[in-house]
Formats: C-alpha cells, sequence, structure tokens
C-alpha cells in the first residue's frame, strides 16, 4: 500500500510539522525522550513521527524495542491473546483489563538488552478505557528508566489529566492548511509517473480535508481503477471519493433534509444508517458534526457564534445521551430538530 511505501523513514521526511520534527530531533540526538503526547487531525504524522523517532533512536531494533498498543480498546482480549509477545500473560479466566494491567506493568519494567529504555505506543488514546489510563499512570511512574510512554490522539480531553500532565505535549496542525498536503501529493504522483490535473488535485484535497492517509489512500484507488496513463482529473476523483465517503455525505443529507424541515425523512435516514448500515450512533454525531460545521461555515448572514454555540451544547447533550440510550435514533432526531429550529429561526 502506498501509505507505507511513502511513509517517511527518517524525521526530516515529516511534513508540515516542522515545529514538532525540531523538538524531537534534539531528542533524538541525546538518545532519550519524555513521555510525549501527540495530538491533532487524523493523518497529519502522529504515526509516522514514532516509527520515525523508532528508527532513530534504535536503528534495525525498532520492532523490538517499539511496542504498539493500537489495537487493545477495539479487540480487547482478542488482540491480547494473539500477540506472541504477550502470551504468558494471558489467561482467559481474566478480564482484559486485568491482563492488560499486567502485561504493562511487568513488561515495562523489563530492562531491554540493546538500549537504554524501549518504546510503548498508544494510538487512538482517548478510547482507552479510564481504569486502564490509570493502571497506565502509575506504571509511567515506576517504570521512567526502562521505559518510555508515547501516546496519539485526534481527542486529547479524552486522556485523563494524571497522563496529560506527565507528558510532553505536541500538536499537529491540519496539513492542508499549510500547503504540506500540496507537496505530499506531488510527491507521490511525480514518484509514480501520473498526470494529476490542478482540478483533481483541489478535488483529491476537498475530500481528504487535511489528512494525508486519506488522500493517498483515494490516489491509489483512483490509479488501480483507471486506464494506464490517463489523467488523473476531478471526475475520477469523484467516482472514487462517491463510494469511499459514504457516511459524510449521509449526514450532510440530513443536515439538508433537517433544515428544510423534512423531519419524518431525516429519521427514515437515521434509522437506515443506524439499522441497516449497522453504523454507532456515536459515529454518526461525529459525522453530523463535521457537516454541520461546514454548512455554517458557508453561510455568511448567520450570527455564527451564537448559534454555533447553542448546536454545540445539543451535541455535547446528545453524546451523554446516547451512551445510556438503547435506541440511538431518538436522541439523535431530537438534536437534528433542534438544531434545525435554532438555524431557521434563531
Amino acid at each position: 500500500m502506498w501509505i507505507e511505501t511513502y511513509r517517511p523513514e527518517k524525521l526530516e521526511g515529516i511534513i508540515g510539522q516542522e515545529e514538532v520534527v525540531e523538538r524531537i530531533k534534539g531528542f533524538a540526538v541525546e538518545k532519550t525522550i519524555p513521555d510525549l503526547l501527540l495530538w491533532g487531525p487524523k493523518g497529519t504524522g502522529k504515526t509516522s513521527l514514532v516509527y520515525a523517532l523508532a528508527k532513530e533512536l534504535y536503528g534495525d531494533d525498532e520492532n523490538l524495542m517499539l511496542i504498539e498498543c493500537a489495537d487493545f480498546a477495539a479487540q480487547r482480549k482478542k488482540w491480547l491473546r494473539e500477540d506472541k509477545r504477550f502470551k504468558f500473560f494471558f489467561d482467559e479466566q481474566k478480564s482484559a483489563i486485568d491482563i492488560f494491567k499486567e502485561m504493562i506493568k511487568e513488561y515495562a519494567a523489563l530492562s531491554p538488552i540493546s538500549a537504554t529504555f524501549k518504546l510503548f505506543f498508544f494510538y487512538d488514546a482517548d478510547s482507552l478505557p479510564v481504569n486502564a489510563q490509570q493502571a497506565l499512570r502509575r506504571t509511567m511512574e515506576r517504570s521512567s528508566k526502562t521505559c518510555r510512554f508515547i501516546f496519539a490522539t485526534t481527542k486529547p480531553a479524552g486522556l485523563i489529566p494524571a497522563i496529560r500532565s506527565r507528558c510532553l505535549n505536541l500538536h499537529f496542525k491540519p496539513l492542508d492548511k499549510r500547503g504540506a498536503l500540496d507537496r505530499l501529493i506531488r510527491t507521490i504522483a511525480g514518484a509514480e509517473g501520473l498526470n494529476v490535473t490542478e482540478g483533481g488535485l483541489k478535488t483529491l484535497k476537498d475530500y481528504a480535508r487535511g489528512d494525508a492517509g486519506a488522500a493517498i489512500t483515494m490516489l491509489e484507488a483512483v490509479v488501480a481503477s483507471s486506464p494506464r496513463g490517463s489523467a488523473i482529473d476531478e471526475s475520477r476523483i469523484e467516482e472514487v471519493a462517491h463510494n469511499a465517503f459514504f457516511q459524510r455525505r449521509k449526514a450532510e443529507e440530513l443536515i439538508e433534509l433537517a433544515f428544510a424541515a423534512r423531519y419524518k425523512e431525516v429519521r427514515a435516514g437515521l434509522e437506515y444508517l443506524i439499522k441497516d448500515e449497522k453504523i454507532g450512533g456515536e459515529v454518526i454525531l461525529e459525522d453530523i458534526h463535521d457537516a454541520l460545521r461546514r454548512k455554517m461555515n458557508f453561510a455568511a448572514a448567520m450570527d455564527e457564534t451564537k448559534k454555533l454555540a447553542r448546536l454545540v451544547l445539543y451535541e455535547g447533550e446528545t453524546d451523554f445521551t446516547l451512551r445510556n440510550s438503547l435506541n440511538a435514533v431518538i436522541p439523535l432526531e431530537e438534536m437534528i430538530v433542534k438544531m434545525s429550529t435554532v438555524v431557521r429561526t434563531g
């Protein structure tokens, strides 16, 4: 896959995050780092920086010294059972959290043979359960001589304050606002011998929204479905994006229906996404959040500040309700109706 093919192997290869890279390079030279919290939008280079840093610190031993725990929150026991490194900690009779706590505690305390310390990397760290985060906080205190912890997230508030305060916080900025995404796409296009038109580049960036991973994956999909040597223009990008961004389009449709006061169709749309497509209520809420922001940004006549404050309040109430609701359709529908009323009447 192109995401891995073009992932930078050195820190200086990470584009668009010059301030972060300069700070990390200083640590790499000294062969030591503090615990890190990398936060910012998806696809801005957080994972790439961790891999490049591990390469700088450990050379060919990076796979031994870098321990990724990205899949624990989603897979729990399945991840613990299948990772050979942790087979000695696995016990079918124990809960996933108890196994996780024991594994992290014991593994972090082991001194590496070929380095001063090893790295634990948690991607989407905000999805870790609070009790797992509490256990990590205690382990961070006890194993500072043998291990460093790196957390990457798009939602830093999802991490407990005790972890955030123990880490050097590094902010990754959107790539599309710094011209970095343009440079990345043009570099890959040049390496692959592609003819990407200006319109195609603009459309690709519009759909990617600063996410380098999404842009690269979409470009690779377009090339795979296009005649060899053909120009990659707006129409080819649109063909791929139509299916790739199904949820995004549906969220935008729901907002349009709500603002037109077509509430029966809003309910039908929500039921289709939740019951037929099996999409979770919280995922739909995130897509609605993005769709609403984009729509209001283009509505210059609106008093955006006051209205956005009301809409954010409704989103927060709905987010809380969804966590305890047996039927996600009801709180989402109620939220959309309230938002529609605010936008149409003020």
